[in-house]
Parts: structure tokens; C-alpha cells; sequence
């Protein structure tokens, strides 16, 4: 068919049967669709060739991209969605050149782009692709952020990528009202974010149901971010090695919702009931479940590294909160397994 003759073809398409074929493509089997679909997706590259069809494939086409194929996962790509966005990149290698076209300023209107961004993965790696291209700055990432926050649903946030000096985190002061990027996400219900995210950012998303942080330490400032989300109803994060009975009452004690499922990410011979952990029951407004994270046939990954790698990638993939849990076993549980254990020992 003649490139004429297939915009003709698509462009008389019904509506309803145009928009049914965009989310067939989008959608998954499983119905658990990712953060975000990567430039080198089939799916990404078939909505950006759509926005090149025509100006009247271009306000659909381009809503599906931007709602299901922000995967910023390196510099350049970052820049450019900056670019994008009418920010002012100054001296940058992504800059538009003197004379060199931007965006079509009517058509960008009438697809109201920011509105249909909804969804968002960061992780602005510097990669050999990126040799001219500087490293992202915290600065940068609230301007995105405070752009288009205010309809995102799902965002996925590796600050560890981001080139963040403490004297300018001092400077901008990220904690203040007007740098906080989760004052305006009203309506963020997912949030994945990397251990350092509340080096930065102290007041969580009010409306978030679902959290994840790839960190161990369950300090104040941890537990202060979590626990301050009224709504949350799972709350993931990698176990401590030195995990106690304390840190499991802590929890406890800090929360004031109605229910919670806390979910520990860790390799199944990691995970073990911390002596003298208080029993549970069925009516316990906080539920401490475990995850195992496979290992290799050879094994010889480092722990750490491979939950935190496992707990990225199905968090990005979309399957993160879908995952087999199991609730921890109670103390009562495990002193009783033991004690009819050295009881058989004893008998043969």
C-alpha cells in the first residue's frame, strides 16, 4: 500500500475503532501494563511513526505515546522531554540549533499533551550515548516533575542518577513548598522511588496507595515519609540484614491508617522472624509479608544488588504489586518448629 493510500485508510477509520486499536497495542496479556514502555519497544515505535501519519492521526497518536512510553533512562532522553516541555536548555548539545524546527506549538495545543501524562519512569543514567550530553540536575528533575505532576498516577523516580552536590541541594532547597514535587501529585496513586528519595523530598504524596523503596534503612525520615501517607495500603522495601523485633513494633506504632500490608523483598534464605517479634492476628492492622527474589543457578550474585535490580524491574514492568507474598511467620510459629524439631533430633 502507497503512503497516500494508508493515510487515507487510517485517517477514515471510526473513531471508537481507531482508539480500540491503540489500546489492544498498548495493552498486555496479563492486564498489567508497565510504567512505561522503552524507546526500543515495538509499542513506542509504532505510536511515533502514527504521530508522523498525518495532523489528524497526531492528537490521538501522541496521547497514547506520552501516556504509555515516558521511559526517560538516559540523559539525552531527558533533555530532549525537557525540550519538549518549553524549557529553555540553553548552551546543551539537545538545544535546537539556530534556524532547526521545534515543536508544532498548534498541533502540541490541541492534543493538550500534558494532560494525558500520566505515567513516568526516571532514571537519567549517563550512558555512552550521552558523551555530549551533561548529567541531569536535581533542579531539573522538580521542574519536570512540578510540570506535569499534577496528572500523574504511576511514577517511577531513581534520583540515584541525578547529579545532586549537597550545596546545591542546600541552595534549592527541595523540602520547601515551592520545590516540592509531591505537593502538587494529588493524584499519584503509585510511587517506586530509589533509598535516597527522602534525602530530598520529606512530605510524601498524600493520596499514594501503593509505595516501594529500594532501600534497607528504616530510619525516622523513612518511616516518617511512609507513615504519613493516610491511604497507603502496600508499602515495600528491601529487609534489613539486621532487621529486630523493634524495627517490626516501630512499624506498628507509626502507623495510623486503617490497613497496611508491608511487604520485605529479600532472597528466601534471607528471611527469618526476628526473635521476640510480638504474635500476630488476623486482626492486625498491619500486615508484615515476605517476597523472595530467585537467584541464579550459580548463585554468586550479591544479595543487595540483586533485590534491588528485582524490585526495579518489575516495578518499571508494571508486575511489582502482583507478585506471591506470604505473611511472615509468627515467633510463637517458629519457637514451636524448633522445639519439635530437637525433639525428633533427640528421639533417633
Amino acid at each position: 500500500m502507497q503512503q497516500p493510500q494508508a493515510q487515507a485508510t487510517l485517517s477514515s477509520l471510526p473513531t471508537e475503532l481507531f482508539l480500540h486499536i491503540l489500546d489492544q497495542l498498548v495493552g498486555t496479556r496479563d492486564g498489567h501494563n508497565p510504567v512505561a514502555y522503552s524507546q526500543s519497544d515495538p509499542i513506542t515505535k509504532s505510536l511515533r511513526s502514527l504521530t508522523l501519519v498525518s495532523k489528524g492521526l497526531y492528537p490521538t497518536a501522541s496521547q497514547y505515546l506520552y501516556t504509555h512510553c515516558l521511559y526517560l533512562d538516559n540523559c539525552t532522553s531527558f533533555s530532549r522531554f525537557r525540550r519538549t516541555l518549553g524549557f529553555d536548555l540553553g548552551y546543551h548539545s539537545q538545544a535546537l540549533k539556530y534556524g532547526q524546527p521545534g515543536r508544532n506549538e498548534k498541533l502540541f495545543s490541541e492534543a493538550v499533551i500534558l494532560k494525558h501524562i500520566t505515567s513516568l519512569f526516571i532514571s537519567p543514567l549517563k550512558t555512552e550515548r550521552d558523551k555530549n550530553v551533561p548529567m541531569i540536575r536535581l533542579p531539573q528533575v522538580i521542574d519536570v516533575c512540578n510540570t506535569i505532576g499534577p496528572t500523574l498516577r504511576r511514577l517511577a523516580l531513581d534520583l540515584c542518577q541525578v547529579y545532586s552536590p549537597a550545596s546545591e541541594v542546600e541552595s534549592i532547597k527541595p523540602h520547601i513548598e515551592g520545590n516540592d514535587i509531591f505537593r502538587n501529585m494529588l493524584n499519584l496513586e503509585e510511587l517506586v522511588a530509589s533509598y535516597d528519595i527522602t534525602d530530598y523530598f520529606v512530605n510524601p504524596p498524600q493520596n499514594l496507595k501503593r509505595l516501594a523503596v529500594s532501600t534497607q534503612e528504616t530510619g525516622d525520615a523513612f518511616l516518617k515519609f511512609c507513615f504519613g501517607i493516610e491511604r497507603l495500603e502496600t508499602l515495600m522495601f528491601l529487609r534489613d540484614p539486621e532487621l529486630e523485633a523493634g524495627h517490626v513494633e516501630a512499624w506498628l506504632e507509626y502507623y495510623k491508617g486503617e490497613k497496611l500490608d508491608i511487604v520485605l523483598i529479600d532472597v528466601s534464605a534471607n528471611h527469618r522472624t526476628p526473635e521476640g517479634t510480638r504474635e500476630w492476628e488476623e486482626e492486625d492492622r498491619v500486615k508484615v509479608w515476605e517476597v523472595d527474589v530467585p537467584k541464579s543457578y550459580y548463585g554468586d550474585e550479591e544479595d543487595l544488588l540483586l533485590c534491588d535490580s528485582w524490585m526495579w524491574e518489575h516495578a518499571v514492568r508494571g508486575t511489582l504489586w502482583n507478585q506471591d507474598w506470604r505473611r511472615m511467620e509468627s515467633w510463637g510459629s517458629v519457637r514451636e518448629r524448633v522445639r519439635f524439631l530437637e525433639a525428633t533430633s533427640q528421639q533417633s
